[in-house]
């Protein structure tokens, strides 16, 4: 008896661990195939193509490609580590201020345009709605959730939290430029040399804003 509830206890372990390998091979696939061709370009059958696995198995254990993403945004960092930024010095000076909002815009701005996968999240809201728009916007919620975290329980960040939003939005469309089309108003964005040129620039405004 113990010997058959032995057996059924190992089968059962086998069968979840061959659940769980499937499952990562499917979210792998699922990022492979975003990086190659996009999220407008992404279907079942691509996944299933890439991770060599039948169809019937992603509907089994995802419920379709809704469930897929809102997996791969759990399992991978998606947005920048904004962990740095929680534990800041309510009472910083008037000179610390302007280096604390800077930090957080080029930090916000740099990780967007480094990692094509996040700027394919943050453009897919602004294009015609698919299937699979809102279990994207799930994940897009994320950053927007701790960014908010942080703008209301810091004294500092919250008295120019207007300021913040205009220019992380400012910083998000050159980002998402960089990636898709990064040649913008003459400056090539996808170069050093532009990119820098543009986050001085912000930086300009902050110092301009904050210390006047």
């Amino acid at each position: 008896m113990r010997e058959e509830a032995t057996t059924k206890n190992s089968t059962k372990g086998k069968g979840r661990l061959k659940r769980e390998a499937t499952e990562a091979l499917l979210i792998d696939a699922f990022g492979s195939v975003v990086q190659r061709g996009g999220l407008r370009n992404v279907g079942v059958n691509e996944v299933i193509k890439e991770a060599g696995i039948g169809k019937a198995l992603l509907y089994r254990y995802f419920g379709g490609l809704p469930g897929l993403i809102a997996a791969w945004g759990e399992k991978n960092n998606i947005w920048p580590d904004l962990s740095e930024f929680h534990d800041v010095p309510a009472d910083l000076s008037q000179q610390e201020t302007p280096a604390l909002l800077k930090r957080m815009i080029l930090h916000h701005a740099n990780a967007l345009r480094e990692d094509p996968l996040r700027v394919e999240i943050l453009a897919e809201q602004f294009m015609n709605p698919t299937p699979i728009s809102a279990a994207l916007n799930e994940i897009r919620k994320q950053l927007g959730q701790e960014h908010r975290e942080i703008f209301e329980n810091h004294p500092v960040i919250r008295k120019h939290s207007d300021l913040m939003r205009i220019l992380m939005g400012a910083a998000s469309f050159l980002a998402i430029r960089a990636v898709k089309a990064p040649w913008y108003m003459g400056t090539n964005l996808e170069k050093k040399q532009g990119w820098d040129g543009m986050m001085t620039e912000i930086e300009a405004i902050v110092d301009a804003v904050v210390i006047s």
